[in-house]
């Protein structure tokens, strides 16, 4: 089991873009995969087994709520969506933390406001 929080404001995995000279990502959702990928390798190694992934994506209060506001929100319901936010992780960890993000058998994800932005993310073998 491995437990490291990635200090980066979690990304939704955006549609690909279709155009006349093929199928492209969005700059910004590839340098987050990338940066991402930097950060776990040196805290992960490649497994051929059934990964199991704990996620907690942490976002910032908006500055414009109240305080009474930011005292009672905890969860985050607007977007991004939370398998867009899973997909963004899976897809970054491919080759890294597993062979393929096809190997991640079981996954628990929440999404809330936090103090601290960011991803936590806890990556277990299952046997």
């Amino acid at each position: 089991m491995t437990r490291l929080f990635i200090p980066i404001t979690p990304m939704a995995a955006p549609r690909p873009r279709v155009t006349r000279n093929g199928t492209y990502n969005d700059p910004k959702y590839t340098n987050y995969k990338k940066a991402i990928a930097l950060y776990c390798m040196k805290h992960f190694g490649v497994s051929d087994k059934p990964i199991a992934m704990y996620v907690d994506f942490m976002f910032e209060q908006p500055k414009s709520w109240s305080k009474k506001k930011k005292e009672e929100t905890l969860w985050h319901t607007s977007k991004p969506d939370i398998d867009n936010l899973q997909k963004g992780i899976k897809d970054a960890l491919s080759g890294i933390a597993y062979v393929d993000d096809s190997q991640v058998s079981y996954v628990i994800a929440k999404k809330q406001y936090s103090h601290t932005v960011g991803i936590m993310l806890e990556i277990t073998e299952l046997a």
